[in-house]
């Protein structure tokens, strides 16, 4: 079931929100950053989220190791199904059970997602054929070379098409959580939730410590600093033991 067109209904409200839950599906190699941020903002509106997947193992993360709720063939009716991105996009887009259990789930789901290289396995899945889409700046070529895929690859944090969002990074993942949230459970609920993890406004504003300690989180869930400055490389990483490199730039394509 592919994307073919930008027309669908959106920001309509489900009163069904407790019945369906948000499906993030995990394989080996995935930000577990990003769907960290994507289980936490959800669920901060009381919106139901499983983590997925194939055969409800566990899977390899870049942060360590990440145990799924339950498989994929499982999982019934949902509200959406997020994918996030990873640096093992280029092996689980080659793998044949993981893009069939994104198809199937995508069946189920009304609205569809995925965050940085995570649209690369939507192409792969042949669900963003015709779609205007973002990714990580390292995967529009991986975007490209899907096999009869037409998509249009835009260079923009976050784009909205029809049933399908894509954000095209870490620091863009809380705009599509939030978006999911309004499209679920209405734009009131996608406000208080833009408001919790809100920028704190000043110093003098009386709001400003509640809304500091959100935006606090924010800051922790997608790794940037208090000036908003990504922090690429944390210290004794493993790519960079001395914690002297400014940036490590991974080629998905090796």
């Amino acid at each position: 079931m592919g994307l073919v067109d930008g027309t669908g209904e959106t920001g309509r409200r489900d009163d069904r929100v407790s019945e369906r839950p948000v499906v993030v599906l995990a394989y080996d190699g995935t930000g577990a950053d990003e769907a960290g941020a994507i289980v936490e903002i959800l669920t901060s509106a009381r919106i139901p989220v499983v983590i997925a997947s194939v055969e409800a193992s566990p899977v390899t993360t870049y942060h360590g190791v990440l145990v799924p709720h339950q498989a994929a063939a499982d999982v019934g009716a949902i509200h959406a199904l997020v994918i996030p991105g990873g640096m093992g996009v280029k092996t689980a887009s080659q793998d044949r059970a993981l893009l069939g259990a994104i198809r199937r789930l995508a069946e189920q789901a009304t609205w569809l997602g995925a965050t940085s290289t995570g649209s690369v396995l939507l192409a792969a899945a042949g669900l963003a054929g015709n779609a205007r889409v973002t990714t990580h700046w390292l995967a529009g070529d991986m975007i490209g070379s899907a096999p009869g895929a037409s998509i249009e690859v835009v260079n923009q944090p976050f784009v909205e098409y029809g049933r399908l969002l894509t954000a095209g990074g870490l620091a863009s993942t809380a705009t599509l959580a939030f978006r999911l949230i309004g499209a679920i459970a209405g734009t009131d609920a996608e406000e208080r939730a833009r408001r919790r993890y809100a920028p704190p406004p000043t110093a003098t504003d009386g709001r400003y410590r509640r809304r500091a300690r959100g935006w606090a989180r924010v800051r922790e869930l997608i790794g940037v600093d208090r000036w908003g400055r990504k922090r690429l490389v944390d210290e004794n990483h493993p790519m960079d033991p001395t914690g002297e490199a400014d940036i490590i730039v991974i080629d998905l394509g090796q």
